[in-house]
């Protein structure tokens, strides 16, 4: 940076330093000729010298040249001070008497150590291997970085930039003076936020990575050279496809469509998954983040790099144990299926002797056979009903039909068809709005609707059961369904265990069942992408929700409540 600010200042200004040199190597010719000569030749030679170089000068002063190269003086827009051999200031302009605190005629003939103490005038100096050209010649055309002293004793650093000047009394240096105290406080800015920066880099519990635009490693951190196992000089300036092998050096690339930072964009702030390579070449999976980071050299890239082996391999784990959870449900369901299935047959014979039994020896055999017959029958009958829900329970996942455009209304009169003695043996008024096509398995959507409108019947008050079905879309090309009635609510404590299998929150003797209809309509509602919820309150009724996907059929003109 601060070789860039040095050449963009040297180029703005080498043209006029040049300029104002040839002219004051004119007027230091005229300064040449009141030197003192000691022998007449000396003395003929230097007034035929001073009589040229006073004509000269002359006319210099009566031209526009004159007044030109003093405005060219004037208007330098640093400091700019003349020095002859022997370190004494012979010109200046204003803005050198503004920097350094003084009046023109107190600087004029004053040594130039008393602005600049160190530095400069040692730059005049010859010794006995060089000559004064040479001492010069060193420094001529590059920044020279010294300390200067105002008047009031105050210092500030200042950049000095020299020009050599010819005349009969040797060699004068012109200096073109500048303050660079605001350029140096910014310097010392950013070395304290890259001190801050480097700090937090060696602080981060990830590798971390600073890379420039044409893909090359500027910075990294303590934990990168442990992960990737280079010492920090092997990695500096090293391509990052040389530990990130594919994936991170496209990110930075600009084309025809877009630059590198709209490039880097595209990513930032997101996790980026790629595979790293080591040293000793082995591969592991990593996760990126990237951050743009703005610099003199341009947009900078930090990455911040984390090894993920051990999450990737509990993932791995994990979708392994649920592919053997899956296949675990599958054949557990395949057994139910097959137990229900077969079950159905012995158990319908023990049923038909049962109730045999019962028909032909009630009354023959003493109270007590009576009893145990009846016991009996009623067990075969309860066994067959729960075998035949545990059937209809396994049938969801294993016979279910593939999705398709569905009228949910019609699936509803369905329900309400197969329903119909309940509902005129309760007095129950079963309403719906027009309710929408959705992608679902018809005979699934009808058996949700008859299980829930039939367990809003099944467990009512003694008011007559009111039961209404709504459907409203949700935003998210779905239809979210309620199911309202006017029943015996349910305790929020019971709200999740109700979708359980043979969970039952009345006795047997109250209500009739094997508890496992909600389980059923869960199972159906899972099966269609959804989660069925229920909202209830004890002893006012209870509202059941679930998701279903629309179909592209538009929703039904509105209709009254049937």
């Amino acid at each position: 940076m601060q070789r860039a600010v040095i050449g963009k200042w040297r180029d703005q200004h080498s043209k006029f330093t040049l300029i104002l040199g040839g002219a004051l190597g004119l007027l230091t010719t005229a300064i040449a000729g009141f030197g003192i000569v000691r022998n007449g030749f000396r003395r003929r030679v230097a007034e035929a010298a001073q009589r040229e170089s006073e004509d000269q000068y002359r006319t210099l002063i009566d031209k526009e040249s004159g007044a030109k190269f003093r405005s060219l003086l004037e208007a330098a827009p640093d400091a700019m001070i003349v020095v002859n051999e022997r370190g004494e200031i012979v010109l200046l302009n204003l803005q050198a008497e503004k920097q350094f605190g003084y009046r023109r005629d107190e600087l004029l003939g004053k040594m130039v150590d008393s602005i600049v103490p160190r530095g400069f005038a040692e730059r005049l100096v010859a010794d006995g291997l060089r000559s004064a050209e040479d001492a010069l010649a060193q420094q001529i055309g590059t920044g020279i970085e010294l300390t200067a002293r105002r008047k009031d004793g105050s210092e500030f650093p200042i950049e000095i930039m020299l020009s050599p000047l010819r005349s009969t009394e040797g060699i004068l240096v012109t200096a073109a003076i500048r303050n660079i105290s605001v350029r140096k406080d910014a310097e010392e800015h950013l070395v304290q936020m890259e001190n801050k920066y480097r700090g937090l880099l060696e602080a981060a519990p990830d590798a971390m990575v600073v890379v420039n635009q044409a893909g090359k490693i500027v910075l990294l951190n303590l934990q990168a050279e442990t992960q990737f196992g280079y010492r920090r000089d092997e990695l500096l300036g090293q391509k990052m496809s040389n530990i990130v092998p594919a994936g991170f050096p496209e990110r930075l690339v600009a084309d025809s469509l877009r630059s590198a930072e709209d490039a880097l964009a595209q990513r930032i702030g997101t996790g980026i998954e790629l595979t790293a390579r080591r040293k000793d070449g082995s591969e592991f999976p990593i996760e990126i983040m990237l951050s743009p980071l703005e610099s003199a050299e341009g947009v900078l890239v930090t990455a911040a790099i984390r090894d993920i082996t051990a999450r990737k391999r509990s993932e791995a784990e994990l979708l392994e144990k649920v592919k053997e959870l899956n296949r675990s449900n599958e054949e557990l369901q395949q057994f139910a299926y097959i137990a229900s299935h077969d079950l159905q047959e012995p158990l319908r014979m023990v049923a038909s002797y049962t109730a045999l039994l019962a028909r032909r020896y009630k009354g023959k055999l003493d109270s007590d056979a009576d009893e145990f017959i009846a016991f009996a029958v009623d067990g075969a009958s309860r066994m067959q009903l729960l075998i035949r829900d545990l059937l209809a329970y396994s049938r969801v996942g294993l016979k279910g039909k593939g999705l398709a455009e569905t009228s949910s209304e019609n699936a509803l009169q369905q329900a309400v068809r197969n329903l119909r003695g309940a509902i005129e043996g309760s007095g129950a008024i079963v309403t719906h709005d027009a309710l929408p096509c959705v992608m679902a398995d018809e005979m699934q959507l009808t058996q949700l609707f008859q299980n829930l409108v039939g367990n809003a019947i099944k467990y009512r008050r003694a008011a007559v059961p009111r039961v209404h079905i709504a459907a409203a879309p949700d935003g998210s090309h779905k239809w979210m369904f309620s199911v309202r009635d006017n029943g015996l609510g349910i305790e929020a404590q019971y709200f999740d265990r109700i979708f359980g299998v043979f969970q039952r929150l009345h006795t047997r003797e109250k209500f009739e069942g094997t508890g496992i209809g909600l389980a059923i309509c869960k199972k159906i509602v899972e099966r269609h992408g959804g989660t069925i919820s229920v909202e209830a309150t004890l002893g006012e009724g209870s509202t059941f929700h679930f998701p279903l996907a629309a179909s592209n059929s538009p929703l039904p003109a509105p209709m009254p409540p049937k």
